[in-house]
C-alpha cells in the first residue's frame, strides 16, 4: 500500500471516530511559554482496560517556548491493559529559544498484563530558532509473568519560513497515525516488537504527512522504541 493510500484509509477511520465522539482537534492560541500534555493510563482492577488518547495543537506567542509531551501506561493488575497515546503539535511563532521534551513510558508488574504508550511531538519553528530537544522511550517489566510493555517516542522538529499549520484533515490524520503505531505494537509478537526497535518504517507515514501539510525547509525526525 502506498503512503497516499495509507493516509486516505487512516483519514476514513479518523473521520468515523470523530463522528462517533462528536469531537475534533482544534488549533488554539496562547501567549504563555509552557505547553504540557500528558496521556496517562492506569487500569486498577484485574482484567480491566484503561485507555487515554489526548492531543494538543497550539500556537505559542511568547518569546520563549517549552513543550513537554508524555504518554505513560502502567499495568499493575493481572490480565489488565493500559494504553496511552499523546499527540502534541506546537507552532513557535516568535520565540528565538525553546525546549522540546518528548517521553513515552510503559511499565508492567503483574501476570499476563500489557502496557503500551505512544507519544508523538511535532514542534514547528521559524528559521534561526534555537531548540533544545530530548526524545525518550522507556519500557519495563518488573516481577511479572507473561506481561509485555512497549513504548514509542516520535519527535519532529520542523523548520518553515511561512506560517503554515496542519489542516483539520491533517490533524485527524496525525492522531490516527499515532493510534496506528500503538495498535501495531500492541498486536505484535515479542520477536516482532524487538525487530521494531531497529525498524523505522513507521516514520514514513508521519514524515509524509508533515511534508505535505507544512511544506518545511527542513525536518529533523527522532524515533525511539523500547520493548519489554
Amino acid at each position: 500500500m502506498t503512503i497516499r493510500r495509507r493516509l486516505e484509509a487512516i483519514l476514513v477511520i479518523a473521520s468515523l471516530v470523530t463522528g462517533a465522539t462528536g469531537t475534533a482537534s482544534m488549533l488554539t492560541f496562547r501567549s504563555g511559554r509552557d505547553f504540557d500534555l500528558v496521556a496517562s493510563a492506569n487500569p486498577g482492577t484485574p482484567g480491566s482496560t484503561d485507555t487515554d488518547r489526548t492531543a494538543m495543537f497550539e500556537r505559542a506567542r511568547g518569546k520563549r517556548a517549552q513543550a513537554d509531551a508524555v504518554a505513560s501506561a502502567t499495568a499493575t493488575c493481572d490480565s489488565c491493559t493500559g494504553t496511552a497515546v499523546a499527540v502534541q503539535v506546537i507552532y513557535v511563532s516568535k520565540a528565538k529559544k525553546g525546549t522540546a521534551d518528548n517521553l513515552a513510558n510503559a511499565w508492567s508488574s503483574c501476570s499476563n498484563c500489557k502496557a503500551t504508550s505512544v507519544s508523538v511531538q511535532v514542534v514547528v519553528v521559524r528559521p534561526g530558532t534555537t531548540l533544545i530537544t530530548r526524545n525518550r522511550a522507556l519500557a519495563v517489566n518488573a516481577s511479572c509473568s507473561g506481561c509485555t510493555t512497549a513504548a514509542i517516542a516520535v519527535q519532529f522538529v520542523v523548520v518553515t519560513s511561512k506560517h503554515r499549520a496542519f489542516s483539520n484533515k491533517g490533524r485527524q490524520q496525525l492522531e490516527a497515525l499515532a493510534s496506528e503505531l500503538q495498535a501495531q505494537l500492541s498486536t505484535r509478537t515479542k520477536a516482532a516488537r524487538l525487530a521494531a526497535t531497529k525498524d523505522k518504517t513507521e516514520l514514513a507515514g508521519i514524515d509524509a504527512l508533515v511534508r505535505k501539510e507544512l511544506k518545511p525547509s527542513s525536518v529533523k525526525p527522532q524515533f525511539t522504541v523500547k520493548t519489554g
